[in-house]
């Protein structure tokens, strides 16, 4: 199935964009750019509903990029009886592994159990089973890859980094191994609102850096669309719609705040991830870990040449209320390398192993009784204000999609969508339709032999492109082939190229640097801190000459971006 690019979504036509939000009145206006407003972008689109989506910073600024990059069920819930919640997650994580295929990717995790360890032999036995069987239950989709109990002979030769034995945990008595999947979350919530705008064909449209100042009432004092401030080029405007939707994550509270709404639901815990050279542990595959510190649990996640460590789960109250930039702390570094050190003792990790770090916040809805931030819940709820501005909170981002579908039909229920006919695209589950950029890697080697680009770069390049853009990947392989000087690395050792570059910022709506190395691509955690000034500069520089940049202001992007990054791993230099 091929994929067309939405035609003119570049930070270019901005100001069209802008005119075009203004002047028309749509069915729904969607608060909130991460992964679930983009999920209900998709719902409506699929269904002939119009939307205008819009977002205070880029799209997937908040905890859509800043995930642990996993699109998986949750093992961990089974300990609080959360049955349903990881049948549902499974299901979820089945359809995008068969239909995004290049962005979901199968990861085999081991979940160990010790003699002196919280996770008993039977609970393990019974945890990846029961887990398994959750995940064929009902899920359209068998499950990808069968799990499987390893006793320690067999983990020692398969896991030789692990350790085996220790005065604390006693020896290893077995281990479960069974597979979830990684995703860049990210991208996959940047190529979720490129196919809902190829969908609406039109009708719709989707802006960043575009922020919820007030609300549009009428006569009855119904919520009836938004004001918005353009943070980019200034102003104020209106954009008109027949329903107003907060996905706004842990924002959610200050939108509905908005509305006069004074029943806060969010209880926002920040999650920190590290970024090490795989080589570095020695993990094969990814590990579910219990802290040594507090019992709670996090990942070892083997990331192609990196492994992403996290994500710690603490209460985020800052005093600013600023919770747009949350940071790695040294306390959080400590806490998840103090743990690892000791199961991958010849690892001995210290700051000076650090690629980069990223840290989010979870959404989390206030759950009475919950001991431990770990214990809360990851389930969702949709809440209404008196004057009709309907929000959505809570959840995962694997379930994006039910959650998504869950808030359209409960506008229908209510009556929000007076005008929305049943029909066949109106049934629950029309939206699992295979996502146009998919692509499994059989069909997309095929399609380079067929198109004479096997050759026009090399492998690791190609893997790469494959990874990220699926099917776009071809386009961007077909520009490196008329100018293969296009093709070139920006930086040595990594795959970012120019014809890369252009590709997003003709077709991907990045109007700033850090855009496009923050959320366009992984590179703000996949290349080395030190490294980044070098990359900033090469990236920027294209950028200047597409979009008629300054010197002024190509420079101010580059110190935007540094800047960023000296916060991610500002705890190393003060060490």
């Amino acid at each position: 199935m091929a994929m067309t690019v939405p035609s003119g979504w570049s930070a270019e036509g901005r100001a069209e964009q802008i005119k075009k939000a203004a002047a028309g009145e749509y069915d729904v206006v969607i608060i909130g750019g991460g992964i679930t407003g983009a999920g209900i972008a998709r719902e409506c689109a699929l269904r002939g509903i119009s939307f205008c989506l819009v977002d205070k910073r880029d799209f997937a600024f908040g905890t859509s990029s800043r995930s642990s990059k996993l699109f998986h069920g949750g093992i961990r819930y089974l300990s609080s009886r959360e049955f349903g919640l990881v049948r549902e997650s499974t299901t979820e994580r089945n359809w995008l592994l068969h239909h995004l295929p290049n962005l979901v990717r199968p990861l085999g995790f081991m979940y160990c159990a010790y003699e002196k360890g919280q996770d008993r032999p039977i609970m393990v036995k019974v945890g990846v089973k029961l887990y398994e069987i959750l995940s064929d239950w009902c899920s359209g989709f068998k499950n990808f890859r069968k799990s499987r109990i390893f006793k320690k002979n067999f983990v020692e030769e398969f896991e030789p980094a692990l350790e085996t034995e220790s005065p604390e945990l006693g020896k290893l008595l077995l281990a479960g191994f069974y597979y979830d999947t990684n995703c860049d979350d990210a991208r996959v919530t940047l190529e979720i609102i490129k196919e809902s705008l190829e969908y609406a064909a039109g009708k719709s449209v989707a802006l960043n850096y575009a922020r919820v100042e007030d609300y549009r009432l009428d006569s009855s004092g119904r919520a009836r669309g938004v004001v918005v401030c353009d943070e980019l080029g200034g102003g104020s405007f209106e954009i008109r719609g027949r329903v107003v939707v907060s996905a706004t994550g842990i924002w959610t509270d200050e939108l509905l705040g908005k509305a006069g709404y004074d029943r806060p639901r969010i209880y926002p815990t920040k999650g920190v991830h590290i970024i090490v050279p795989n080589e570095r542990i020695g993990n094969r595959n990814a590990f579910g870990l219990r802290s040594f510190d507090d019992g709670r649990f996090f990942f070892v996640l083997r990331r192609g040449k990196v492994t992403v460590i996290g994500t710690t789960d603490t209460a985020y109250y800052p005093e600013s209320r600023n919770l747009d930039e949350p940071w790695c702390k040294k306390e959080d570094c400590d806490y998840l390398l103090r743990t690892v050190n000791r199961m991958f003792p010849h690892a001995r990790l210290t700051y000076d192993d650090i690629i980069g770090t990223f840290a989010g916040i979870r959404p989390l809805i206030k759950q009475e009784g919950a001991r431990h931030e770990s214990d809360v819940s990851r389930t969702h709820e949709i809440m209404a204000t008196d004057n009709g501005v309907v929000a959505i909170a809570g959840g995962k981002s694997t379930t994006h999609r039910r959650m998504a579908e869950e808030l359209l039909f409960y506008l229908v229920d209510k009556g929000y969508l007076p005008g929305f006919k049943r029909s066949e695209h109106s049934r629950r589950g029309y939206s699992k339709v295979p996502f146009k950029v998919g692509i499994s890697r059989r069909e997309f080697d095929a399609a380079l032999i067929a198109g004479g680009l096997h050759g026009v770069s090399w492998p690791e390049q190609i893997d790469y492109l494959y990874r990220q853009f699926g099917r776009q990947g071809i386009r961007i392989l077909e520009r490196v082939k008329k100018d293969p000087e296009s093709g070139r690395p920006l930086l040595e050792g990594y795959p970012h190229c120019r014809a890369e570059i252009e590709f997003i910022l003709e077709h991907e709506n990045a109007p700033k640097l850090i855009d496009v190395l923050c959320r366009r691509t992984e590179a703000q955690w996949m290349i080395w801190h030190y490294k980044q000034p070098r990359l900033a500069a090469e990236v920027a520089a294209i950028m200047a000459s597409f979009y008629g940049w300054p010197a002024e202001r190509r420079e101010a992007e580059i110190e935007e971006y540094l800047t960023y990054v000296e916060n991610t791993v500002r705890f190393i230099k003060e060490n």
